[in-house]
């Protein structure tokens, strides 16, 4: 021997792993493309059009609970929030303005707080004005049978108690006033 070490073939065992290895990647990266083409708003829960889940929650900004049957008759806008989430900074000014427009009205707004604690929520609620009931989602029962997928994410829940409408993502203005004035014209 001179010091050369002999190539040996690679054993069909090699193989198996390295080609499991390029269709597990060409795989994640189809599931990815496909993902990143979808706007969020397509994504479907099977809870519109459907009653909104019962939740009886404590309340966070005032001693209590909140539960949608108290909230019968009315339409309900329903926001899943937390306080490390930054589009939920950012849609906050909308549904200031929007509450302050429908608060008198037969309009009830509900935060629901999600996989975050009950001091940062409160002080995020807080600092930013806002001013309804907002009530902690423990083990994230109620998110889970809306079908949240993501934070934050708007219902929109009609007199009847059917959720005619949902929003995923940062919420604006018009949406906002858009969603509430088709449910009171109904």
């Amino acid at each position: 021997m001179t010091g050369e070490i002999a190539a040996t073939p690679p054993s069909a065992l090699g193989r198996a792993v390295r080609a499991a290895i390029v269709v597990a990647l060409v795989g994640l990266v189809v599931v990815l493309a496909f993902g990143f083409r979808r706007d969020p708003q397509d994504i479907r829960t099977g809870t519109v059009g459907r009653p909104a889940p019962a939740f009886d929650l404590e309340r966070l900004d005032a001693p209590g609970r909140v539960r949608l049957a108290d909230l019968s008759g009315k339409i309900v806008i329903v926001n899943f929030f937390a306080s490390w989430c930054i589009p939920c900074k950012e849609e906050a000014p909308a549904l200031v303005r929007v509450w302050e427009r429908y608060r008198k009205a037969d309009v009830v707004f509900v935060g629901i707080v999600y996989q975050d604690s009950p001091q940062a929520a409160k002080e995020f609620h807080d600092r930013l004005g806002q001013t309804w009931p907002i009530a902690m989602d423990d083990n994230a029962r109620t998110a889970l049978a809306f079908g949240v997928f993501g934070i934050p994410e708007t219902y929109f829940i009609g007199t009847d108690g059917v959720i005619a409408g949902r929003r995923i993502g940062a919420i604006d203005e018009a949406t906002l006033i858009r969603g509430i004035e088709e449910l009171r014209s109904k």
